[in-house]
């Protein structure tokens, strides 16, 4: 009797398990419900479970983990806001969607890489996205959601403009809690309706600047945090780049080229207590656990938990001090191993941590094989489902990360390989050494083995499999925007087009000015001589715009001296320079403080030039050529945006250029046609 109760009991937990698989598999009305929760910039270690903090408490985080999977080794495949979220979104690399740095804005194509939204609608589902979207700079609803609420870029912490479904709204909460309010009215509104839903919850937090909310801003306070494994990482053994941390308004190809590289690097003593902006970092994803523990309450009142998937996850990591980094970018596992936790009892057994590598490109084809949706052939994941299944056989072993220079012109272009052991990072545009670490013996990446005469073959092997997944996967190193350029709604045309032949107004009027400046006849032109303290002003015209489009800076220029502005406008807070150093011609132009310099190879002193500079802003390039021939080109990290009203100074330099006192301070001396 015994026995057959067991039977039967065992007999209806495979029925369940085998009806909530169909139910995963198709059934129209009784699809599960998909809630994805995304932190930003949360390490996979940062969460109460991990016991990395013992102090960090994170019930409902830790609650998915016991009722769900928790994936323990999940990594980023480009550790970085807005490529990771395009990522996420498409199920494809940076090189395919295209999104592989923050500042230049792009956007993914959703014609050509569609995201898990745009299927999963086109499928049934009700979509809504809730939260931080960080890729073109703006806040208007995207295509494949029916429900959307978003800010602009980063948004803030408290104070944000919203666009909710159009409708523009400022709300002055703290934008975790708001989020999670909207989240839960969308919950409410469809727990009862026959179609599924798909809800994208992305959360500002825990990025800087972390700032959590009153009811948690003094809770850890007497809680050490421990020294980090790599705090005391000298670095010799890595690759000189590492060591070498200029001002960020550096930014000059030559100058960088000659600074010297220190041969280690130097460590404070650890604080006592730790470093008080961690405590703010963990005391921000409180909020997002209490939100968490929100949504939970309400499945369960609705009776839609157990057909609700709950997916909680990072974009990517983050560094607190480790190897004297912050921030995230590099190849290393505080910045490219995600935190992500997976609860659904309709296909897997809750408690479980699953081992396999997981990719964030691996969760637009999870939702959709949950869903019972076909996976489209664009997209590069792979579902989770039949490892949480434990139906998958061979499963993946390695996997490419990469990386593009982006704002930290510090940190070159990245491409490296993840095996289960080993971890194979290079930098290809740069000349230095390769950095090879054993992951089993060397979790901290203390110990660089590139150079290790007895890790050769193994330095081989993972060369070669860094080239066949390249191969495989399409890799470019230069990967063209996805988005079209924008059809201006600003007028084209010359900002100014003066020949020193024409007359000048007098001083007072708008227009054109000169101070000084001589006009002479050579070879039948006239051209305007320059001497010290000579020049003339230009006002932009008010009908044009800058700031966006292309903008080109054009001059015959003979120098007599070696060295002067010949152009500028705005300062460093926005502004452009065109000028001759040691003889030479460069361009060099501004954003916040962002110095950004192309230079010219031969000098031009004594000698008449055709001087064009080149502002490309939604391609961010900038461009020199002399007499016809391009002499420098550079992917700006930040575009330039001049001021629309800002003055044009021919000869000398506009106000604000402190940084430049070796070029700026002085007036251009010579001709200019």
């Amino acid at each position: 009797m015994i026995k057959g109760i067991g039977y039967l009991v065992l007999l209806s937990a495979i029925l369940s398990f085998a009806a909530m698989s169909m139910v995963a598999k198709g059934s129209d009305a009784k699809r599960p419900n998909i809630i994805f929760v995304l932190v930003d910039d949360l390490r996979w270690d940062a969460m109460g479970f991990m016991n990395k903090y013992t102090f960090l408490k994170t019930p409902h985080i830790d609650r998915l983990s016991n009722e769900g999977v928790h994936f323990e080794n999940a990594f980023a495949t480009h550790s970085l806001c807005a490529p990771a979220r395009a990522t996420i979104l498409t199920g494809t690399f940076s090189y395919a969607h295209g999104v592989n740095t923050n500042q230049e804005g792009r956007e993914f194509d959703p014609e050509k890489t569609p995201s898990f939204a745009q299927i999963l609608q086109e499928h049934g589902y009700r979509t809504a996205f809730i939260g931080k979207w960080h890729m073109a700079p703006h806040n208007h609803p995207r295509k494949g959601f029916d429900y959307w609420c978003s800010f602009t870029g980063q948004g803030n912490y408290e104070g944000n403009t919203l666009n909710i479904n159009g409708e523009i709204i400022r709300n002055e909460g703290y934008i975790t809690d708001e989020l999670n309010r909207y989240a839960l009215a969308f919950i409410e509104d469809n727990a009862d309706m026959d179609r599924p839903f798909c809800l994208y919850l992305s959360h500002k937090a825990v990025h800087q600047p972390f700032t959590p909310p009153e009811r948690h801003q003094h809770t850890y306070a007497d809680d050490p945090i421990p020294e980090p494994a790599s705090w005391r990482d000298d670095l010799r053994s890595k690759p000189a780049w590492q060591r070498f941390h200029p001002s960020r308004k550096i930014m000059r190809g030559k100058a960088l080229d000659t600074m010297a590289r220190p041969v280690s690097r130097t460590f404070p003593p650890w604080p006592k207590h730790g470093r008080g902006s961690q405590k703010d970092y963990l005391r921000c994803l409180l909020a997002v656990d209490d939100g968490i523990g929100e949504i939970y309450n309400l499945l369960r009142e609705r009776g839609i938990l157990n057909n609700t998937v709950i997916v909680f996850a990072g974009d990517n990591g983050f560094f607190h001090g480790e190897h004297g980094r912050g921030d995230k970018r590099v190849a290393y596992n505080e910045s490219m191993r995600i935190p992500l936790v997976m609860r659904h009892p309709g296909i897997m057994r809750g408690g479980q941590a699953i081992p396999e590598m997981a990719l964030n490109a691996d969760i637009a084809p999870t939702f959709l094989d949950i869903a019972g949706v076909e996976i489209p052939k664009h997209m590069q994941g792979r579902s989770l489902v039949p490892v949480l299944r434990r139906e998958h056989g061979s499963w993946r072993e390695s996997f490419l990360f990469t990386y593009w220079p982006d704002l930290i012109h510090s940190i070159p272009r990245i491409v490296a390989v993840r095996t289960n052991r080993y971890l194979y990072s290079t930098t290809p545009d740069i000349d230095d050494i390769d950095e090879l670490y054993d992951e089993f013996i060397d979790p901290y990446e203390l110990n660089n083995l590139a150079e290790d005469p007895e890790y050769k073959k193994i330095k081989a092997t993972l060369s070669e499999e860094l080239e066949r997944l390249k191969e495989e996967t399409g890799y470019v190193s230069d990967v063209p925007r996805p988005d079209p350029e924008p059809e201006l709604t600003v007028r084209s045309g010359k900002l100014l087009s003066h020949h020193f032949g024409q007359s000048l107004p007098t001083p007072r009027e708008k227009g054109i000015r000169s101070v000084g400046v001589k006009q002479v006849q050579i070879d039948g032109e006239i051209c305007g001589e320059f001497s010290d303290g000579t020049y003339a002003v230009v006002h932009n015209r008010a009908d044009l715009d800058p700031s966006q489009g292309t903008f080109v800076i054009e001059c015959w220029a003979k120098p007599t001296s070696s060295d002067g502005v010949i152009a500028s406008s705005g300062s460093q807070s926005g502004g452009w320079m065109l000028f001759v150093e040691n003889g030479v011609p460069g361009f060099v132009v501004a954003h916040n403080g962002f110095l950004q310099f192309v230079d010219g190879i031969e000098g031009i002193t004594g000698k008449w030039s055709h001087v064009v500079a080149v502002i490309e802003n939604f391609h961010n390039n900038i461009r020199l050529y002399v007499n016809g021939e391009l002499v420098a080109h550079r992917r700006m990290l930040i575009p330039i945006q001049p001021v629309k009203d800002d003055e044009i100074l021919i000869g000398r330099n506009s106000s604000g250029w402190d940084d430049l006192a070796a070029i700026s301070t002085y007036h251009y001396q010579g001709l200019i046609q």
